[in-house]
């Protein structure tokens, strides 16, 4: 590992290749989970959660664990180092992210939905959340998990990737590719959802690239989850 303007970079040919892999394999997962997942929810509700359990929780633990024993990575290349004992930077950080991106993807789903018409998509998540203290559970469960494993895999990896190849590669463009990428793995909820996670993650990077850590864009969209959620 080297390290150039304060971001670590991966050199060697053979930690770059992994990490792409361990990218496609939850990009592919994103992509496919629009077709599995709806068919698990109408079979069992308990089916379509071990499902998710699998693609949040064991499928990113054990790529992120083979990247850092085979590359070295550790969650500060991606991110992730320790924010510090003054926590009120992070905070007002993650408050920013929830309140831009917020609002955002709630300007670009509604506009959308006006201008191009109503698209229900396939898949509603009311069709597959438990009631009472149990819903509460599992809404907080799916807004954590994604709000850090999107962020890790949607943002700090590839950022990672991305300077380590390109080295001087646009900022803008990087933004651009991976908001689009994991819009489209919103596919299954509808065009309007598709254009404001675009816009929505488009901020999120924006801040990522301002402030150089990852924590805040894990907490702000932790956050809107859980407001989309109640």
């Amino acid at each position: 590992m080297t390290a150039i303007l304060k971001w670590p970079l991966v050199s060697n040919r053979n930690e770059q290749a992994l990490i792409g892999w361990a990218l496609l394999a939850v990009l592919a997962v994103w992509q496919l989970n629009g077709f599995y997942l709806p068919a698990l929810g109408r079979l069992d509700a308990r089916l379509f959660w071990a499902a998710d359990g699998l693609q949040w929780l064991v499928l990113p633990a054990v790529l992120l664990g083979r990247l850092a024993h085979k590359a070295g990575l550790r969650p500060r290349h991606y991110g992730l180092a320790s924010p510090g004992e003054n926590l009120w930077p992070l905070a007002w950080q993650s408050l920013m992210v929830f309140i831009t991106a917020g609002l955002v993807f709630v300007v670009a789903r509604n506009l959308s939905w006006r201008v191009l018409g109503p698209s229900p998509g396939s898949f509603q998540w009311e069709q597959v959340f438990p009631h009472g203290l149990a819903g509460v559970g599992v809404q907080i469960y799916a807004a954590v998990s994604a709000g850090l494993v999107e962020s890790i895999f949607s943002i700090g990896l590839p950022w990672l990737l991305w300077c380590s190849v390109r080295q001087h590669g646009s900022e803008l463009h990087f933004t651009c590719a991976v908001s689009a990428i994991f819009a489209l793995a919103h596919w299954e909820h509808g065009r309007h959802i598709v254009i404001a996670a675009f816009f929505s993650h488009f901020v999120m990077c924006r801040w990522f690239l301002l402030w150089r850590t990852l924590w805040p864009v894990v907490l702000g969209h932790t956050m809107i989850d859980l407001a989309a959620s109640f």
